[in-house]
């Protein structure tokens, strides 16, 4: 029983760093103002702050608002209590419908196995802007008013804005402010990653607002429009202008074809000027709207010339390392194989390598961590495949060259990348060893037992299969003697068998080395069938009535875990009775 709880007790400090993590992770509604206008135009974050990785979010119904723009995603690093993280965010631009309390509804992301949901939030809107509020009618672009060129400036009036006799402000405004949409190529492969990137050029101060934001169909997109971004001047067509960067995305076409980048919408006001005898008389603001022409990107296949047979998808540029937890391992223990993919491209795309296992192994599980900033073009970083192995007997196992293969998107050509052999040398197993790693939840048939609480109630089964089944066949044993003996004289051996008296060994001996050798079968279906196979075949020749008892009860075990799953019998559970049955104490 001591060997049993301090399974569950393993498995309980296992799953609290993921319990601490998710308790850790903080989701919650952002917005600027929480009393808005009606004409206003409110920008809402969906806002995640936590270790956890992210997998999806389900976006909510906005009800009595109409939508902007979005979702729109953002990450950025935030600096408090003395310490950096990560925060990142699901932004929308929203614009109620009426006046009143407006919610902002929850939405749920879904983190791991637990789904976090934030508080929706109450807007008021009411007739007016808030006196408070800037002016427009809408969000103001991060970087606010462009500031115009020094020289341009004339008594703190811009030159640009000024309207001479016969010019017209909507014509003015169409040759001095406009967007364009930018590619890093016009055409490429299926995965391989594009830069686009939409900017504002204006030789204007103009305060502009987003009015629509681009679609990118048929494609996965990695934001990486920021905050945190300010106007940079740069020379078109033989004129200085002001830039600002609208939207910034790297896309990762998922087919062929053609992917259109739509345009981006901006409102642009104006202050400008007019004269009168070589004075300026008065100002006016003038707005408009100004939108990039579409373009087209081509997406082919991958090539199929010098393509190797072994190829499965990675794209981008990569090196590759690979490496053991331990080079001096233990027969039946386990050690760890780590492969580290380093670069630049579409990691999404960079799967587990095909590996020749020795045939002294069995492996189990392949986990996998990443490591990618993806705030710059291509995104670069690490992806680390972790694969839990044993070697079965004493010898020198090498684990073979690892080949690996890519298509490199700066040369446009298939790479083989190869690591070198890895030997390891093997000891002799440990008398009594049964390794709790093997038992982790993706190779039990408790695959959920993630809850704490959970622990307790297993446990409880534990005890019951150990313990149950000895009462029972100490009663059982009892009972029978009873019928050939004198009442007396059975009911005295019957209380003597009331004891926990340990089961017998086999008369005969047990090959130890075949119990050691099942308890490293990775598959459950196949553990549980093999332990089956060897419990009948000792049940038949077993004249020993308690231990032939227990042996059914281990046999009624497996077929609990093979053919009643409610039944949630573990590798724990059969492990424990085969420690007792056949291997005795050190």
């Amino acid at each position: 029983m001591f060997h049993l709880l301090k399974y569950y007790l393993l498995i309980g400090l296992l799953t609290l760093p993921g319990v601490s993590i998710i308790a850790q992770s903080n989701f919650k509604i952002n917005t600027t103002y929480t009393t808005i206008g009606l004409k206003e135009t409110l920008q809402v974050s969906y806002t995640y702050a936590g270790l956890a990785e992210m997998n999806d979010l389900e976006a909510p119904d906005f009800n009595n608002w109409k939508m902007i723009a979005g979702p729109g995603f953002q990450t950025q690093q935030v600096y408090a209590n003395g310490t950096y993280h990560s925060e990142s965010s699901f932004i929308f631009l929203l614009q109620p419908l009426k006046t009143g309390q407006l919610q902002l509804p929850a939405a749920n992301l879904h983190i791991q196995n637990t789904i976090l949901q934030c508080q929706p939030l109450t807007i008021t809107v009411q007739q007016q802007i808030p006196a408070h509020h800037t002016p427009q009618a809408g969000v103001q672009m991060p970087g606010g008013f462009f500031e115009p060129d020094e020289e341009e400036e004339t008594t703190g009036i811009e030159r640009n804005a000024i309207l001479f006799p016969g010019e017209d402000a909507a014509q003015k405004m169409k040759k001095n402010i406009f967007v364009r949409v930018e590619a890093s190529k016009n055409k490429c492969v299926v995965g391989e990653p594009i830069l686009v990137t939409y900017t504002l050029y204006s030789r204007l101060r103009t305060s502009a607002k987003l009015i629509q934001q681009p679609a990118f169909n048929g494609c996965t997109v990695y934001e990486m429009t920021t905050q945190d971004l300010r106007s940079e001047t740069k020379q078109w067509k033989g004129k200085r202008y002001n830039t600002f960067i609208i939207r910034k995305v790297q896309l990762i076409p998922l087919t062929t074809g053609t992917i259109t980048l739509n345009a981006v919408t901006v409102e642009n006001t104006v202050t400008f000027y007019t004269l009168k005898n070589n004075a300026v008389s008065n100002s006016f603001e003038y707005s408009s709207l100004c939108s990039n022409a579409p373009m087209q990107i081509m997406v082919t296949d991958l090539p199929l010339r010098n393509k190797p047979k072994e190829f499965t998808g990675a794209i981008g540029h990569f090196t590759i390392r690979a490496r053991v937890d331990k080079n001096t391992d233990t027969a039946g223990d386990v050690n760890k194989l780590m492969i580290e993919m380093m670069g630049s491209g579409n990691f999404s795309s960079v799967t587990p390598p095909v590996i020749s296992w020795p045939k002294n192994t069995s492996h189990f599980t392949i986990k996998e961590e990443n490591d990618v900033n993806k705030l710059v073009f291509p995104a670069e970083g690490t992806k680390i495949f972790t694969i839990p192995f044993t070697c079965k007997q004493q010898c020198t196992t090498v684990i073979p060259v690892i080949t690996y293969h890519f298509y490199d998107t700066e040369t446009g050509a298939y790479t083989t990348l190869q690591t070198d052999s890895i030997p390891i040398q093997v000891g002799p197993a440990l008398k009594n060893f049964i390794n709790p790693d093997l038992y982790t939840a993706g190779n039990t048939n408790a695959t959920y037992i993630w809850i704490i609480p959970g622990i307790g109630l297993l446990v409880a089964i534990g005890w019951w299969i150990v313990y149950g089944w000895q009462k029972k066949a100490a009663v059982l044993h009892a009972a029978t003697v009873a019928i050939a003996k004198p009442l007396s004289i059975a009911t005295d051996e019957a209380n003597s068998m009331q004891t926990d008296t340990p089961i017998a060994l086999p008369a005969e001996p047990i090959d130890t080395g075949n119990v050691y050798e099942l308890l490293t079968i990775p598959d459950d279906i196949a553990f549980f069938k093999a332990v089956k196979s060897m419990a009948l075949t000792e049940e038949k020749r077993e004249v020993d009535i308690r231990r032939k008892e227990a042996l059914q009860e281990l046999i009624a075990a497996c077929n609990r875990a093979l053919y009643a799953k409610v039944a949630n019998t573990t590798r724990y559970d059969i492990a424990e009775q085969l420690k007792i049955l056949f291997i005795p104490p050190a």
